[in-house]
């Protein structure tokens, strides 16, 4: 032990002389030992290779991170481009939602819809009035009744009815009186109004002269009735519509009366005929 302080205190002479040799010393504060120590100190945080190798993770996830955290915000970006083109679809089904055109369609039903209430109307006036078809001679009608009453007669083997021109005139005032006193009795005497047929004086039997009268003709059959069409329609319906009748066709399809006359008008938008028949020829 004795050996080893001498040494440490010869070690301690030769630093000593060691340092008197050199410069002035810095002062006991700034003694080299701190400073070494102080050295050591800052050693270790240059040589603290450990933080670098923690850099160097993060490094290898940058390394890979900014590449395919690219490339992989690309694909979603191409992804999203994606439902972008499928948004176009929707703006060509807008031209598939045409609303213009439908709305168009639908204004021009509603205008349709619009016009066909008055049709209905018109078709409604047309069943009561009768269908809008060209004007008929009404002389027409007449001569085609007498025609088919004939025909008629005929089948059932009895005579052809002959048509007196001065009794169609009296049958023609008898349908005008129809239209406002549809009865068998008549307002005003047709044929002493129109001075037709046989004159019978009254005043001879004792009475007066107005109770005298013309003898024209002998039975009448009158009828009423929506008729439309033509001529010939009409005609069919009328000569039809007294041959089912048993009452009139007892006498307008009897051979007894051989003379025939048939009168026909329009009024209040119906149709009245009066056919005239008669046993012997009065007047012409």
């Amino acid at each position: 032990m004795k050996k080893i302080i001498i040494l440490l205190l010869c070690c301690g002479v030769l630093v000593s002389m060691v340092g008197c040799g050199g410069n002035t010393a810095p002062p006991p504060t700034e003694s080299p030992p701190k400073t070494v120590s102080e050295t050591i100190i800052t050693e270790p945080p240059t040589e603290t290779t450990p933080a670098l190798a923690a850099i160097e993770p993060t490094e290898k996830e940058k390394e890979p991170v900014p590449t395919e955290s690219k490339e992989q915000a690309t694909e979603p970006t191409v992804t999203a481009t994606e439902p972008i083109t499928t948004t176009q679809p929707n703006e060509k089904t807008k031209p598939t939602i045409t609303t213009k055109p439908t709305e168009s369609s639908v204004a021009e039903n509603t205008e349709s819809k619009k016009e066909t209430p008055p049709k209905t109307e018109e078709t409604q006036e047309e069943i009561y009035v009768g269908i809008q078809w060209p004007k008929v001679n009404t002389a027409d009608i007449e001569k085609l009744v007498i025609e088919k009453i004939n025909a008629y007669r005929i089948a059932q083997g009895d005579t052809v009815a002959t048509m007196l021109s001065g009794l169609t005139e009296v049958a023609r005032l008898r349908a005008d009186e129809l239209t406002t006193n549809f009865s068998h009795t008549d307002i005003r005497n047709a044929c002493k109004e129109l001075k037709y047929g046989e004159f019978v004086d009254m005043t001879l039997y004792g009475m007066t002269a107005e109770d005298s009268y013309y003898q024209g003709y002998n039975r009448e059959a009158i009828g009423m009735g929506d008729w439309f069409g033509t001529a010939e329609s009409m005609s069919d319906r009328i000569a039809d519509g007294f041959h089912h009748s048993k009452g009139h066709w007892a006498y307008v399809g009897s051979s007894e009366y051989p003379y025939i006359a048939v009168g026909v008008t329009k009024a209040n938008g119906k149709w009245y005929v009066c056919v005239c028949m008669s046993e012997k020829n009065y007047g012409g």
